[in-house]
């Protein structure tokens, strides 16, 4: 169990994010998750030491497979749109895909224990066994995804050193129910 003095923060920055591909070149609004002060993808870097380029799919205007909302849901520990195992849960995608198109999503185990909330295995998702489960980009799908080939599935890949964050239960749920809300104002 995590020391509660040393509890990790979540919260949201507003942070351009280049887009490589999926909408053209240039930088477009987003919302990206941060912990205690650093964006996820720069705090992950410094404590695995190798570059970690991953966003959260809170971009304005622009939504892939997966919705805000389903992302928001399934960090809340409700049900998800991906075919990640029971317990892991996709905390960022490509810049280019939002969805796991590339067959890489960052992931962690989703775990509460008492007034804990924790991201353990934190890590690379990896689609093994054939292609990812999307044949197409989100931009051109018709809204139909494909099954996935029977025996491929997403194999996680944990950072080493391993990395687990411990976040306070209120201050976890206080932040993903805001962001929820302030979506909601947006519609």
């Amino acid at each position: 169990m995590a020391d509660t003095d040393r509890l990790d923060v979540l919260h949201f920055v507003d942070l351009p994010v280049e887009r490589k591909s999926a909408w053209g070149p240039g930088e477009y609004p987003s919302r990206q998750i941060a912990i205690n002060g650093k964006t996820l993808s720069d705090y992950l870097a410094e404590r695995t030491g190798a570059p970690v380029e991953q966003s959260t799919p809170l971009v304005d205007e622009h939504v892939g497979t997966i919705t805000p909302a389903a992302y928001l849901r399934a960090l809340l520990g409700g049900p998800k749109d991906d075919l990640l195992a029971e317990g892991r849960v996709a905390i960022g995608y490509c810049d280019a895909c939002l969805d796991g198109t590339c067959g890489k999503l960052l992931a962690a185990t989703l775990r509460v224990e008492g007034d804990i909330v924790m991201w353990a295995a934190i890590g690379f998702e990896n689609f093994d066994e054939g292609e990812a489960p999307k044949l197409t980009p989100f931009w051109k799908k018709s809204g139909a995804e494909p099954e996935p080939p029977s025996g491929a599935q997403w194999t996680p890949a944990p950072f080493e050193p391993y990395v687990t964050l411990f976040f306070a239960r209120d201050q976890y749920l206080e932040v993903l129910q805001a962001e929820r809300k302030r979506l909601a104002a947006q519609q």
